[in-house]
């Protein structure tokens, strides 16, 4: 659907700049080359960027569904379902790193 895009209108406080890597029809993905699966702060990343891009002008993220990385050094692909994500932790993110 999109890639290479930004998160206008989502942005917070203490976020305000960051862009997409690439969004399918349910899924918004990241690119990583690494020897490594994703760490704890990738995961951070992309859940930044779900919330960031329900926040944003863009209609393109109402029916996301899931989160993912893909690293084509590993052929490995990461999926994991947003709905599984507490609501305490968006709002966590929201308010004290975003800063809505």
């Amino acid at each position: 659907i999109q890639d290479g895009f930004t998160f206008s209108g989502g942005y917070g406080k203490y976020i305000t700049s960051g862009d997409g890597d690439f969004l399918t029809e349910d899924t918004l993905w990241d690119f990583k080359v690494s020897k490594n699966k994703p760490l704890p702060k990738d995961t951070l990343q992309i859940l930044i960027y779900y919330i960031m891009g329900l926040n944003s002008e863009s209609s393109n993220f109402s029916n996301i569904v899931k989160i993912g990385f893909f690293n084509p050094r590993l052929n490995q692909v990461y999926t994991y379902e947003v709905s599984n994500i507490s609501t305490e932790t968006i709002k966590e993110i929201e308010q004290e790193i975003i800063g809505y």
